[in-house]
Formats: structure tokens, C-alpha cells, sequence
């Protein structure tokens, strides 16, 4: 994911003065942290807790510095609204509201270690590690070192090979020596090389040998998520499960529900462990109750049907429950998504205005920042008439294995890539007319994303570049049609007024589904405008006259065989957290584009239904 993504995970909450009632916290400076995995940590503000007019008030010292963005630009505080704030009968509960972003911190006060408070952070769609500290003074206190807990040798290591990867690829960014650069990506790949070869035996060491550090959480972690790679025992899989279980525990009831469903995931895509993926499946499944949400419900019990099926052991009874909720969250998707009224574009300006848009947006369907960006997008089609707007939608394994990724999506990302290599860097990434969204002098300066609260402001950032292209004109024009006969489709293709033809000018064929069913990590339940293949993605043809007519067929029985193909090749080394591969291909579109290979410009584009049956 893009820095965007992580400061996401960072602005989290802070709170200013609110009164509550029976309080069992302590008086005195309280620092809220979110951690991730068992160590790294982000300090995120310090209130303090007063008692007065026999309830408890909680008001706001100090909160963390947010980095520029840019060297020299000034360091912004995070500014948040307290919603509300509870500490009675033995728990803390403080919801806040930061960029339209609820949080909320749950957890209980332990009476033996009344410094200290387990709990979470959640919103609407996921849960983390959190605490909060009593701490002297009223400043947030920086990560001291005598705070950090000491690093085990082999994770010192660890930390070393990890830098030799990391370095070259800093210095390589910033190069403009295409030799040095590739130099430099060529040290990377080795020193890459090298950490993989080594980190298994470095993870187990510090498991082994270091069992009350932190560190041997996040190596059991790591061990588990490799265990068919590295040749795991069942024996060792078990005692790693063990370990993160017992950590997850101290965190309340739902963190360690959704880390059982998680650790079933992870086993359930790896050959020979769907046996040890059944055991914390079933305690997750046990684990459901009114503090679970239903999305969270939905996912524990496809991982645990597929587990079963896996297993030899399937139940009708989890089969009749996972239907009710999944029609129970269908219903509430399709009333609330989008979450607002997406406003029809008026028309050109200039009825003369020939030239399509063409938006392209790079997503996955596992990127939780990429709701807002995909959200937005669905409202654009609802906006725009395919005349005017043409979308395209690439899925790929970022951050986590999508079914819905392609050989094509991953040619054109890395084509996008060499063309715009510090703008095109992660998901969610929009595209338009094959420029960049920072090359458009819109707000704000960056693609990025977002959650689902966040969606119409997307989509009106969006408007504010497409709108003006569609005042421009072109002398390229296109035509096709597409015709389905069992699943081979042929495919007719025109272009004429290319003025400027040449070996840079190229057209392209893009085969899209209109909408994909699949429920992945980010939510989002409907994905449309799906790219699902690209013949000669990486070339094109070469439009070398004003006019160029071309004819192509697609084998759809090929195409889904190939997939299917990829997948399993790619499941190898990157399970994937559920059975389900969406490749009905269905409602066929296709698209085709004229595009200048030299800048990455789209001349021009259009769309046509895939007709017959």
C-alpha cells in the first residue's frame, strides 16, 4: 500500500474534555498507543483523567506529531473530536471522530496492573492492538529506548539483512542514472535473496530461544504464514498457533476472535495444514457473538466452511448460517453503497468536444484504503455515460493475494511503472488518459485513498479532473464490435484520423466484466469494470497509418483456464485467504484504446457491448 495507507492506520483518536460517570481509571496522564503485531507501536496522544462532580473527565494534553510531507514543511498536529468517553464498572470505552474516521478503544482496567490498559482500536471494518499507559508529565512521551524492549540477536540480524534490501532500493528511487539504478535493483534482488533464505532459521531462533520477548510473537507469526514453504512440523505449527493465540487474548474477545479466523486463513491456502486451520476456525466460530460484527461473522464462516469441505468434514448447519448472513449484509450493501447521491454529469460545454475519458485505477481487492477510491469510481459509471467516461479497474496482489489479478493487470501496472515510477507506487492508483492524478492540478496532490467515509469526496476529486478533459477534442476516432459464440468472441476493430501514427502510437484491446461478485479483505462486495485480459498487453499494435482496422478473437475457455492457471501458480507461494474464484465471465465489455507508448497518453478510447450468447 501507498503512505497514504499507513497514515490511515495512524489517525486514530484523542479526546478533548468529556465527563463520565464511575470511572475506574486512575487520575493522572493517560497515553493512547496502537500497536502493530507485538512490537512496533504508534504513539498516538496523552489526556488526562480527572475526577470531579462525582463522575470522571477526560480531556486532551498532547497528541503526536504528524511528518511533512515535504523537507523543510512543518510538522501538523492530529486533530480530533472526542465523541464520547466511559470508564465504569471495570472498562474504558472512548470513541472519536478524526477526517469523518470513527475509532473506538475498548478495554478492560485490570485491578493488579492499574497502569496499564489491553484493549483495541476499531472502526467500521477493522480491529488492532491497543493501550493505554499512565505516564508522567504532560507531554506525549517519545519511544525512549529504556521503553523498547531489547531486540534478541537473531532479530538484530534480522533487522540488518532486512536494511541491505532496503537501502539500495532508497538509493535507487531517487536515482536518475538508469545504469545506477539498475545496479542498485540488482543488489536489492540478492540481498532479497538473502533475507528469505535466512529468516525462517532467525524467526525460530528467537521462538525458540527468546520466548518472553515480544519479538517471538511476531516470529511465531511469521513462522506460521511459511510453515509448507519451510517444511514446518505440525508439532512446531501448533506451538506457534499457541503463542500468538495466548498474546491476542490480552487484547479483549473480538481481537482474539478475528486472530483465530485469521491464523485459519493462513493455514487453510498452505498444502498439508487445512487440518490445523480447523482448530482456531472452530474457535472463532465459537467465539461469535453481539460484540462481533457481521461482516467479521461473514468471513469466519467462509474460512470454515472451506476448511471442512478441506477436511473432509463439511456441515450443512455452517453452509445455512453463512447464507443468512451473507443475504443480510447483500441487503445492506446495496442500500448504503455509495453512501451518497452521485450527481449526473450535465453535459460538454462544447458540443464539439469529441474525446472520451479514459480512467484507470489500480486496486485490490484486499486494500482497505482502496474503498474510498473504488467506491468513487462505481459512482462515476452511475455519473457518466460510457460515451463520455470509459472505466477500467486492475486488481492486484497488494496487499494481500486478490483471485480478481491477472498476468495483463500486473504488465500494465509495471508499464505505468517505468513511465511514472515515483507517482505509481501502490494501491489504490488512478489514472487519466494515462496521466498520473498528480499531474492535474487538483486537490489534494495525491491519488491515495481511503475509507468508505471518505468515498464522495473521492468522487468529486475525481470530477474535478474528468470534467474539464471532456471539453476536449480529438481527430482520433474509434469504432468496434464484439460478438459471442459459446465462449469464442470476435472482435472488430477501427481507427482512423491518427495524424501523428508512428512506432509510439499503439492500439489496445482491454477485456473488462462489468460487475464481479467476491468479498474480500477490504469489504467491498461488488467490483466493476474488471480487467480481465489484454492481448499483447505489453506491445500493442502499432498504428503506423491514419487508419488501422483489426480483427481478434478471444477463447473465453482458454482465457479462464489460464487463470485459473496463474492462481494456482501464484497460490503456491501467496495463499489466499478463501476458496472462491470469481471467473464466470459474464457481461463482457470491450474496450479499445489509442495510446502514445512514449508518454503513456490515451488519444482517444472506446466501448462496446460483447453481444450473443
Amino acid at each position: 500500500m501507498t503512505r497514504f495507507a499507513m497514515t490511515i492506520a495512524a489517525i486514530i483518536l484523542c479526546v478533548p474534555a468529556v465527563e463520565a460517570a464511575d470511572a475506574t481509571l486512575p487520575e493522572g496522564s493517560w497515553r493512547l498507543t496502537q500497536h502493530y503485531g507485538a512490537v512496533n507501536e504508534y504513539r498516538i496522544c496523552l489526556f488526562k483523567v480527572e475526577r470531579k462532580d462525582g463522575g470522571t473527565g477526560g480531556s486532551l494534553i498532547d497528541t503526536a506529531e504528524i511528518p511533512p510531507r515535504k523537507k523543510g514543511d512543518d510538522p501538523k498536529k492530529l486533530e480530533v473530536k472526542l465523541l464520547s468517553f466511559k470508564a465504569d464498572a471495570g472498562r474504558v470505552e472512548i470513541v472519536v471522530e478524526f477526517n469523518d474516521i470513527k475509532q473506538t478503544f475498548r478495554g478492560p482496567v485490570d485491578p493488579k496492573d492499574p497502569k496499564l490498559v489491553f484493549g483495541t482500536l476499531d472502526d467500521d471494518r477493522r480491529v488492532t492492538r491497543a493501550t493505554l499507559t499512565r505516564q508522567d508529565g504532560d507531554q506525549l512521551k517519545a519511544i525512549a529506548d529504556v521503553e523498547k524492549p531489547k531486540v534478541p540477536e537473531p532479530q538484530a540480524k534480522l533487522q540488518k539483512l532486512a536494511e541491505a534490501v532496503a537501502e539500495p532500493r532508497r538509493k535507487a528511487y531517487k536515482s536518475e542514472d538508469v545504469d545506477e539504478k539498475a545496479d542498485l535493483l540488482e543488489q536489492a534482488k540478492a540481498a532479497q535473496k538473502e533475507y528469505d533464505a535466512q529468516a525462517p532459521g532467525l524467526h525460530r531462533d528467537t521462538f525458540n530461544n527468546y520466548a518472553d520477548s515480544p519479538y517471538s510473537v511476531d516470529s511465531a507469526m511469521q513462522l506460521v504464514r511459511g510453515a509448507a514453504k519451510n517444511s514446518a512440523t505440525t508439532e512446531e505449527v501448533r506451538k506457534w498457533v499457541a503463542k500468538v493465540e495466548i498474546d491476542a487474548a490480552r487484547y479483549g474477545h473480538r481481537f482474539s476472535v478475528e486472530t483465530n479466523a485469521l491464523l485459519a486463513e493462513i493455514l487453510r491456502g498452505q498444502k498439508g495444514f487445512a487440518a490445523d486451520g480447523l482448530v482456531p476456525s472452530r474457535k472463532a466460530a465459537e467465539g461469535i457473538d453481539d460484540t462481533i460484527p457481521l461482516h467479521v461473522h461473514e468471513r469466519i464462516l467462509r474460512v470454515l466452511k472451506s476448511l471442512q469441505v478441506t477436511t473432509g468434514k463439511a456441515d450443512d448447519g455452517t453452509d445455512a448460517r453463512l447464507a443468512q448472513v451473507s443475504a443480510t449484509l447483500e441487503k445492506q450493501y446495496e442500500a448504503t453503497v455509495p453512501p451518497f447521491k452521485p450527481t449526473a454529469f450535465e453535459g460538454r460545454k462544447d458540443r464539439s468536444a469529441n474525446r472520451a475519458v479514459v480512467m484507470e485505477l489500480f486496486t485490490g481487492a484486499q486494500c482497505p484504503p482502496c474503498v474510498a477510491a473504488d467506491v468513487a469510481f462505481d459512482a462515476l459509471e452511475k455519473a457518466h455515460k460510457p460515451t463520455n467516461l470509459i472505466l477500467i479497474q486492475y486488481h492486484l496482489h497488494i496487499p494481500g493475494p486478490d483471485p480478481m489479478t491477472n498476468p495483463d493487470s500486473v504488465a500494465r501496472w509495471e508499464y505505468y511503472q517505468k513511465l511514472f515510477e515515483k507517482e505509481v507506487q501502490g494501491t489504490p492508483t488512478p489514472l487519466f488518459n494515462g496521466k498520473p492524478y498528480e499531474h492535474f492540478d487538483s486537490e489534494p496532490k495525491h491519488g491515495g485513498g481511503g475509507p468508505m467515509s471518505w468515498s464522495e469526496d473521492k468522487f468529486k476529486q475525481y470530477r474535478a479532473v474528468i470534467d474539464p478533459l471532456l471539453d476536449q477534442k480529438t481527430d482520433v476516432k474509434l469504432s468496434g464490435t464484439a460478438r459471442r459464440s459459446g465462449d469464442k468472441v470476435a472482435i472488430e476493430t477501427r481507427v482512423d484520423g491518427v495524424k501523428d501514427a508512428g512506432d509510439d502510437i499503439r492500439l489496445r484491446l482491454v477485456l473488462v466484466e462489468e460487475a464481479v461478485r467476491y468479498v474480500g479483505g477490504n469489504g467491498l462486495r461488488v467490483h466493476h469494470q474488471v480487467v480481465r485480459a489484454i492481448p499483447d498487453v505489453k506491445t500493442g499494435t502499432t498504428v503506423k497509418e491514419p487508419s488501422l482496422k483489426k480483427a481478434t478473437e478471444f477463447d473465453l475457455g482458454g482465457l479462464r483456464s489460464s487463470l485459473n492457471g496463474y492462481l494456482d501458480e501464484y497460490a503456491v507461494e501467496h495463499p489466499f485467504p478463501y476458496d472462491e474464484r470469481p471467473l464466470a465471465l459474464g457481461y463482457l465489455k470491450v474496450i479499445a484504446l489509442v495510446q502514445n507508448d512514449r508518454t503513456g497518453e490515451i488519444l482517444n478510447a472506446t466501448q462496446f457491448d460483447v453481444e450473443g450468447k
